[in-house]
């Protein structure tokens, strides 16, 4: 899981996150910015930590790369996020879509394929500024973790206040994409590939 603010993995695939836990999975985030610019930087961290052990996630790793200005630093966090890669060789990666208006998501996005090119399944997420453009091909039933989704995302009290955070948005957006994919609560992904084990 690779986001560029200590929320955004919650906010797109948090549902998706706790399944694959509970699934017996290995999973590791990685989050490329403090989120300084967007909230504090120290509440964020802290948040961040006790919403992935909530989550069930094993290691989380918080890069310090400046918020707002990732596009700056395509390079190097690619660089970054190979050296993790070639050191787990994780079966899949989750990270921002490029259909996204906030500069720091396309950058991770860019970044995240250069590092991992050689990886078989690379899937994108939905964040609250991605646009029209965002096609999920690719769709995870939470029936069963909407609610914990929006536990894991209510862990971050520093954004709180925001209008995307709120439940009702969450689970208006998990009914949404549910009967995109004739389910009752699911999370939409682009597929960049995907490799099936058949």
């Amino acid at each position: 899981m690779i986001g560029a603010h200590p929320d955004d993995i919650e906010i797109a695939c948090g549902g998706s996150i706790a399944e694959l836990s509970d699934a017996g999975n290995t999973i590791m985030s990685l989050i490329v910015s403090k989120g300084e610019r967007g909230g504090n930087s120290s509440s964020r961290l802290i948040e961040a930590t006790k919403s992935a052990e909530f989550l069930g996630i094993n290691k989380v790793e918080i890069m310090d790369f400046p918020d707002t200005k990732l596009d700056q630093f395509i390079l190097e966090i690619s660089k970054k996020i190979e050296i993790i890669v070639n050191e787990l060789k994780p079966d899949m990666v989750f990270t921002h879509s490029i259909h996204d208006l906030h500069q720091d998501h396309r950058a991770v996005h860019d970044a995240t394929l250069r590092a991992c090119r050689n990886l078989s399944t690379i899937l994108c997420y939905e964040s609250p500024s991605t646009t029209q453009d965002f096609q999920p091909n690719v769709f995870i039933n939470i029936e069963q973790y909407v609610d914990i989704k929006i536990e894991s995302i209510q862990k971050h009290k520093d954004q709180n206040k925001k209008k995307y955070v709120q439940p009702e948005q969450v689970y208006g957006k998990a009914i949404f994409r549910g009967a995109q994919a004739k389910l009752g609560e699911a999370e939409g992904f682009e597929a960049i590939r995907i490799n099936l084990q058949i």
